[in-house]
């Protein structure tokens, strides 16, 4: 019954959208006396309606082929033979499109057409490519291109070389499919062509990225950034985003996956296509596999396979079932593990038999095909009362109308319920996730509260206990005039109050920047006095250990920064020095410089970090309190502050170190010299002032 309902709505809906349609082209037609004209305007109408009305511009195409013949209009007759091509090609049916295309060529020649016969050679060797009959593709691709070259038509020409690098990495020749997609691309850049500028870029940069040149790859994505900023396009930018997300997942850079996947992941949720956002879930789930964080791998996963089924994309389910059986082995979850492994099996063999019935039914409908053109034949011959037909439809679609008007009524009706109802879900679920997101902000919130109270209580517990201890001692030695034990004491304390100032120092700018408070307030500084100030103050500190300090800078270096901030990181990133360096050793201060930025490097000859703790240098819930050489204290809130104000400052900060040999911290800061960069700032802290 259900079934007989939908069959009765289909048939006055499309009849309706079809009558509208034939109404218009017959009145045209009544209208344009010049048969040629007739021809024209068909060619015309049948190639701006056959994505949406095929059936129609079947019946036209079909119709116009005969006008055309009949006045030997062989241009007009090939232009309808392409139309009929292409409704085949929307099918998928390639070899039903190549007879109507080597039909059409045959009438361009007939006519000697020039511009037709090179434009068709286009559409067969797209055809060619797809059906992987790679020589005779070449070979349309490059007869047409012979021809385009002497028109000198550019946008032409750059899509030509763009076909042939496709069919060169098909085949795996990736040396002539980089030439053919840089020669577009030099057309396209020379003559400001900025839509095929982007694709050719594109089909560089994945080549480069299968030849695992990812660096070289960045650079061209990097250079569709530029032309999207000029000419914005969602849809490329989202997938621009993914590729140098995918680049840097491939370069194990995994901080800077993740952030570009999920700059794409946003923009395709704005733009809703879920195939598309599928296969960026997919690629952060890859990420967090890599990083062993198998949870969240998991949690993506199983994003993935919902939106799969929800598209019924079984290519995607099958890839789906095969990750989340891989992450629950990392699990140990074997129940879990078989029940996916299972499921892969089940629709990689779906996926077989989906090809073998896809092929059955190309030869079935190849047969279709030809039984229909031997009906349409026939039937030319016995109906030649156009008109009768078109009076027959309008009487017919007036009897229905009314019918029509109440079937589609009640479906709207329908349809704006289950909207109402699919709003209300969306909203719930948008609600969910909102709540997900504030738990785990939350969780990280204790986790940082947890840390902080365990610095205060117990590093900044244990420098006064010795202050007071010591106190007590200076009594006793002045009762006793032990002076010279005196002496060593006040060190002692002096020693203590340092080191609590300094951890006071550090919470107290921790605090102010975790709450906002702290002002960010970038200006031009010069690095050598900031440098030659801390270094003073930490000199009788350094001679004490007999540690030798050095700076290696002749000249004056101009950077752009918080200079509160920037003296905060140098005075903590010496002090750390300082204190895993052993007695006589060496601490060198240096920088290297770019166009954009200025490289700060602090080196000493210390006890050095081992790999498993600067993995977790800068991470608060992982840092440790690690004694200096001379029993300091240490608790790694330092450093975890200075990652937190460099990156502020538009820089980063990365460690180098080898056990027993020492230690290199390297932070990169903005150069005055970069004016863009400096502009940039100086207007947004304008417009947040």
């Amino acid at each position: 019954m259900r079934k007989l309902i939908l069959i009765l709505f289909c048939i006055p809906s499309f009849l309706l959208s079809f009558g509208q349609k034939v109404d218009f082209v017959e009145q045209t037609l009544d209208s344009i006396q010049n048969i040629n004209s007739k021809i024209e305007f068909l060619n015309d109408w049948t190639g701006k309606n056959y994505r949406n009305f095929p059936e129609a511009v079947l019946y036209y195409s079909n119709n116009n082929l005969e006008l055309a013949k009949s006045v030997n209009n062989y241009s007009g007759a090939g232009d309808a033979l392409i139309r009929i091509g292409l409704i085949n090609k929307k099918d998928d049916n390639y070899s039903e499109t190549l007879k109507f295309y080597n039909q059409a060529l045959q009438n361009y020649e007939l006519g000697i057409d020039s511009i037709r016969i090179n434009k068709a050679l286009l559409n067969r060797a797209n055809i060619y490519n797809n059906i992987g009959k790679y020589d005779l593709a070449l070979k349309d691709y490059f007869k047409s291109l012979t021809y385009f070259k002497k028109s000198n038509n550019l946008k032409i020409l750059t899509s030509i070389y763009n076909n042939l690098g496709l069919v060169y990495k098909n085949i795996k020749d990736y040396k002539n499919a980089l030439k053919y997609y840089n020669e577009s691309a030099k057309i396209s850049f020379e003559n400001n062509i900025t839509s095929t500028l982007y694709f050719s870029n594109t089909n560089i940069a994945n080549i480069l990225s299968i030849q695992n040149k990812f660096q070289e790859a960045l650079s061209y994505y990097n250079k569709n950034l530029e032309i999207l900023k000029e000419k914005p396009n969602k849809y490329q930018l989202a997938q621009t985003y993914h590729n140098i997300g995918s680049c840097f997942m491939e370069m194990e850079q995994d901080s800077m996956a993740l952030e570009y996947l999920n700059q794409s992941l946003l923009l395709k949720k704005e733009i809703g296509n879920k195939n598309l956002i599928i296969s960026t879930i997919n690629s952060l789930a890859h990420v967090y596999y890599q990083q062993e964080l198998y949870t969240k791998a998991l949690i993506y996963r199983k994003k993935a396979l919902t939106l799969a089924v929800e598209t019924k994309n079984i290519e995607y389910q099958k890839d789906c079932n095969r990750e989340l059986f891989a992450i629950f082995a990392q699990l140990h979850q074997a129940d879990s593990a078989i029940h996916y492994i299972l499921n892969y099996e089940l629709l990689k063999d779906s996926i077989f038999n989906l090809k073998n019935l896809k092929q059955i039914a190309e030869i079935q409908e190849k047969y279709e095909s030809e039984k229909k053109e031997t009906q349409i034949t026939l039937l030319e011959k016995v109906n030649k009362s156009r008109m009768w037909q078109r009076n027959s439809l309008i009487v017919l679609l007036i009897l229905l109308i009314g019918y029509a008007i109440f079937i589609v009524r009640s479906y709207y009706i329908n349809k704006k319920t289950h909207r109402l109802l699919q709003l209300q879900n969306e909203r719930i679920q948008w609600h969910k996730t909102l709540l997900d997101q504030k738990n785990v902000a939350l969780s990280d919130s204790n986790k940082t509260k947890n840390r902080l109270f365990q610095i205060i209580s117990h590093d900044l517990r244990s420098p006064l206990a010795s202050v007071y201890n010591i106190a007590q001692l200076i009594k006793i030695f002045i009762q006793q005039r032990k002076y010279q034990l005196l002496e060593e004491s006040c060190h002692d304390m002096e020693e203590s109050i340092s080191n609590v100032l300094s951890l006071t120092d550090n919470l107290l700018s921790w605090s102010l920047n975790q709450s906002g408070k702290l002002p960010y307030k970038p200006a031009i500084l010069s690095l050598k006095p900031l440098l030659e100030n801390n270094l003073r103050t930490y000199s009788s500190v350094a001679k004490q250990k007999n540690i030798h300090l050095q700076l290696l800078l002749e000249e004056t270096v101009m950077v752009f920064a918080d200079r509160q901030m920037l003296d905060t990181v140098i005075r903590n990133l010496i002090n750390n020095s300082l204190k895993f360096t052993k007695s006589g050793g060496v601490i060198a201060i240096g920088l290297n410089q770019s166009d954009n930025f200025v490289e700060l490097w602090i080196k000493d000859s210390g006890i050095g970090i081992s790999e498993d703790q600067i993995a977790h240098l800068f991470e608060i819930d992982h840092s440790q309190s690690y004694n200096g050489t001379n029993g300091e204290k240490g608790n790694g809130l330092g450093l975890l502050l200075c990652k937190q104000f460099i990156e502020q400052n538009k820089g980063e900060i990365r460690v180098e170190s080898t056990l027993n040999l020492g230690t290199t911290f390297r932070i990169t800061i903005p150069a005055a010299e970069n004016t863009n960069e400096i502009s940039t700032i100086l207007s947004s802290n304008a417009n947040a002032n």
